[in-house]
């Protein structure tokens, strides 16, 4: 939680700042969630939800910091056989609060106008972005197979209930690209773009569990709405 507070008052002192644009946004989309290093593991259904704050940085650079829902399903191979011969799959995945901090770069599709010391909106842009995330999990599920955790039953170095559990905690990058459009002169925006989520910590606590990372492919649309009034951005050169 204080990690969560600690963004929390990033984004909130960024919008203090009154020399530079700022929008308020609502997020929404879907896509695939996997568990990358599970072998035979089947990726599922991943759902994001929430609001984000941007703020203008630099005349292309927009940073955004968000609080979204995120919800992600998979299939886990487990070690049993059902009666036709196939491995039964056990569904796993989880629900996090996921806080992405990213930095837009912003690619217009035309030249901006100029005006003497000003830069204005362009209409329309590509944008790359990119960044860490953090997230709890809610609920997590994964698959602990049994004929690993055999071998060490009884043993000096046996592997404790508690490391059973999967972790709670994932830390990773968040790397994307979009189109964002202008929907008229009172500053409200309309986006489509795609992100990739690369978890850098493994699921499991102990790893003798098994290696796996969570990794998911979203796609989204998101709107903002301007917080500010100013047309055009102040820019020294």
């Amino acid at each position: 939680m204080k990690k969560i507070l600690l963004s929390l008052l990033i984004i909130t002192g960024f919008s203090v700042q009154s020399n530079a644009q700022q929008w308020l946004q609502v997020k929404g989309g879907a896509g695939l969630s996997m568990a990358q290093g599970y072998e035979g593991a089947t990726s599922g259904v991943g759902i994001l939800a929430g609001l984000g704050y941007k703020h203008q940085i630099y005349k292309k650079l927009i940073m955004e910091g968000d609080i979204l829902f995120d919800s992600r399903a998979m299939l886990y191979p487990t070690n049993q056989i059902d009666g036709d011969g196939f491995t039964i799959m056990l569904a796993g995945g989880g629900s996090y609060v996921q806080i992405p901090i990213t930095i837009q770069y912003m690619m217009p599709f035309k030249k901006k106008q100029l005006i003497p010391y000003r830069v204005s909106q362009p209409k329309s842009y590509f944008f790359l972005e990119g960044g860490p995330y953090f997230a709890y999990g809610l609920s997590v599920v994964s698959y602990n197979n049994p004929d690993v955790i055999a071998p060490y039953i009884g043993t000096a170095d046996s592997i404790v209930a508690a490391d059973l559990t999967p972790r709670s905690i994932d830390v990773g990058i968040t790397a994307g690209i979009g189109v964002n459009f202008n929907l008229g002169e009172n500053g409200k925006r309309l986006i489509v773009g795609a992100r990739s989520n690369f978890g850098m910590l493994n699921i499991y606590k102990d790893d003798r569990l098994g290696k796996a990372t969570n990794m998911a492919l979203m796609g989204y649309l998101a709107y903002d709405i301007s917080l500010t009034k100013r047309q055009h951005i102040r820019h020294p050169w």
